[in-house]
């Protein structure tokens, strides 16, 4: 009798490696994406300053991102992880109403003079992060429930 083949791999239960690694990765997307945003956008108003913004953004980003992440792409993450939803839509789906909500939220509470002279559009630069936060949490639960040999 011929020997059972194992099937394709699975996924698997993500371990608590999985998770900080895959909180790495989403800060370093979300920090990376959202400084070559801001110099892409900060261009047109900036010029030559456009560098000195992306350098700052880098640096605002990171702990930005991590706290986010930390606060709410966290819980949810459980929350979803709870009730079998560990899919990458789910995933892309809570990250970009978690970003769209927290960025709504700074904007309405600090006004668009917030980013008014850095960008053209402070509401533009949310819609982008609102993209962002959908790649990151996309990223974030395929890492975790990424297929094993």
């Amino acid at each position: 009798m011929e020997a059972a083949m194992d099937p394709s791999p699975r996924p698997a239960q993500p371990t608590r490696g999985d998770a900080v690694t895959a909180l790495a990765l989403g800060v370093g997307t979300g920090a990376l994406l959202t400084t070559a945003m801001a110099f892409v956008m900060s261009v047109p108003t900036s010029g030559s300053l456009a560098i000195f913004v992306a350098v700052v953004a880098l640096i605002v980003s990171a702990p930005v991102w991590l706290i986010g992440l930390l606060l709410l792409g966290g819980p949810v993450g459980w929350w979803l992880h709870r009730r079998g939803l560990g899919s990458p839509p789910a995933g892309a789906t809570a990250g970009a109403v978690l970003t769209g909500l927290a960025t709504a939220t700074i904007l309405l509470t600090f006004g668009n003079h917030l980013l008014a002279d850095i960008v053209g559009s402070p509401w533009g630069f949310s819609t982008g992060l609102v993209v962002i936060g959908a790649v990151v949490g996309l990223q974030t639960i395929a890492y975790a429930y990424r297929a094993r040999a």
